[in-house]
C-alpha cells in the first residue's frame, strides 16, 4: 500500500518517479499538488490519501508536463466532483495534450511522439490561476504560489505552512547527474527562478524529482542546478564552434553526453533545450544568426 510521507502537520507527499504533494485539514479534506504521470500514479495517490482517511477535494497542477498531470484523468473519473487547478497558458496543454508534442516537433508530430511520456490523457481544468507570487485559495485551503518559470512556460511552486512543493524549479543532485542537461524552456527564467528560490520562506522543499531538501541544504542544491544550466550553455556555445546549423549543434551536443538520446522523445526534448540555450546566447549577444541560400546557421560573435 503506498503511504504518504508526513513532513509537517497537514503537509506530506507521495514519493515516486514524480513526487505528488498532499495537504490536508483537520476535517480530512485534502488537496493534491500534481498527480504523477499516468493511471497507476493516480491510483497510488488515491490509495495513499484514503489510507490516511483523507478525502481528496482538489488537484493543483504546477505545470503541464505529462509526468505531473497524468494521474488527473484517473482521479477525476473516480471522483467527478474533484476541482482541477492549472496555471495560465499551461492549462491549455492539460485540456489538449497534443500541444506538448506539437510544440516540440513544430508541426503535426509523428505517432512516435504521441506517447504517454509527452501526452497524458486530457484533464478537465475548472480553475486557471496566475503564477505570480501571492496567496491562492484552493477549495478552502490558503496556499502560497511562487513564480517558477524556466523549466516550463508558466510553472508554479506551491507553499503550505513550512513546506514548499517546488515542482521542477530545481532537481535533486542524482537527477542532475542522470540527465546532464536539464530540460528548460527559458534559460534566463530558469536561472532567475534558482536565484529567487533561496528566498522562499520554508523549512523543507519537495522537488518534483528526488528526495525533500531541508532548508540548510537548499543553497548548495540550487547552486548545483545553476552550474548544470551554465554548463549546458557552454556545451551549446562550444557546439556552435566556427558555425553550425541548429541540427548540427544538437548533434554535437548529443555526442558529448554519456547517454545520448536513444528515442525520438528524448531527442526532441534535447533539441528543444538546445534551442532554448541558443536563444539565450543570441539575446546575450554571444551569438548571431544568418540565413543564406535557404540555410539557417548560428555563429559566434
Amino acid at each position: 500500500m503506498p503511504e504518504l510521507v508526513v513532513l509537517r502537520e497537514g503537509c506530506g507527499y507521495l514519493s515516486g518517479g514524480v513526487n505528488a504533494g498532499v495537504v490536508w485539514d483537520a476535517s480530512g479534506r485534502a488537496v493534491a499538488v500534481d498527480t504523477g504521470g499516468d493511471r497507476d500514479a493516480g491510483r497510488n495517490l488515491l490509495r495513499a490519501v484514503e489510507g490516511r482517511s483523507l478525502r481528496l477535494v482538489a488537484v493543483l497542477n504546477t505545470h503541464s508536463h505529462a509526468d505531473h498531470y497524468g494521474g488527473n484523468d484517473y482521479l477525476v473519473r473516480q471522483h467527478p466532483e474533484l476541482e482541477v487547478w492549472a496555471p495560465v497558458l499551461e492549462e491549455a496543454v492539460l485540456r489538449y495534450p497534443y500541444l506538448e508534442p506539437f510544440s516540440l516537433y513544430g508541426a503535426r508530430p509523428p505517432e512516435a511522439l504521441q506517447n504517454k511520456w509527452l501526452m497524458a490523457k486530457p484533464s478537465p481544468v475548472h480553475h486557471v490561476y496566475d503564477t505570480a507570487d501571492g496567496e491562492l485559495e484552493v477549495a478552502g485551503f490558503r496556499l502560497r504560489v511562487h513564480r517558477a518559470d524556466g523549466h516550463a512556460v508558466r510553472q508554479a511552486a506551491v507553499g503550505c505552512g513550512a513546506v514548499c512543493y517546488a515542482a521542477d524549479a530545481f532537481f535533486g543532485p542524482e537527477v542532475l547527474d542522470k540527465y546532464e542537461i536539464p530540460f528548460t524552456h527559458d534559460v534566463a527564467g530558469q536561472l532567475d527562478t534558482l536565484a529567487r528560490a533561496e528566498g522562499w520562506p520554508y523549512e523543507v522543499f519537495v522537488p518534483g524529482h528526488g528526495p525533500p531538501v531541508p532548508r540548510e541544504q537548499l543553497p548548495a542544491v540550487l547552486e548545483a542546478n545553476a552550474r548544470a544550466v551554465r554548463r549546458a550553455t557552454e556545451r551549446v556555445r562550444d557546439a556552435v564552434g566556427s558555425g553550425a546549423t541548429s541540427d548540427e549543434v544538437v548533434h554535437r551536443v548529443a555526442t558529448t553526453l554519456r547517454s545520448p538520446p536513444a528515442n525520438p522523445s528524448t531527442y526532441f526534448l534535447l533539441r528543444s533545450t538546445v534551442m532554448a540555450h541558443l536563444a539565450y546566447l543570441l539575446e546575450a549577444g554571444d551569438l548571431q544568426w544568418t540565413l543564406e541560400g535557404g540555410t539557417f546557421r548560428w555563429a559566434l560573435r
